[in-house]
């Protein structure tokens, strides 16, 4: 079984990604990127997430918030 990953195009760069936050900045293509790495199943996007810290919130906290009414946001300021 494959992992996927994704990859967005920076000129001749490339950064690399999970969907939530960027794993890495290369100085390769993204051609010379994926034939590096032939056991992911790379996808090419258009958009890339932010660095890690100003990653978004992840999906399980959202939904932890949509249930408490955001009460322990409310709580701590």
């Amino acid at each position: 079984m494959l992992k996927t990953l994704y990859i967005y195009r920076k000129e001749f760069n490339c950064v690399t990604h999970d969907g939530y936050i960027q794993i890495g900045f290369f100085d390769h293509t993204v051609e010379e990127h994926i034939r590096l790495n032939p056991t992911i199943n790379w996808v090419e996007t258009y958009w890339m997430p932010d660095v890690f810290k100003n990653r978004y919130k992840r999906p399980s906290m959202q939904a932890h918030m949509r249930v408490s009414g955001e009460k322990h946001t409310l709580e701590i300021n």
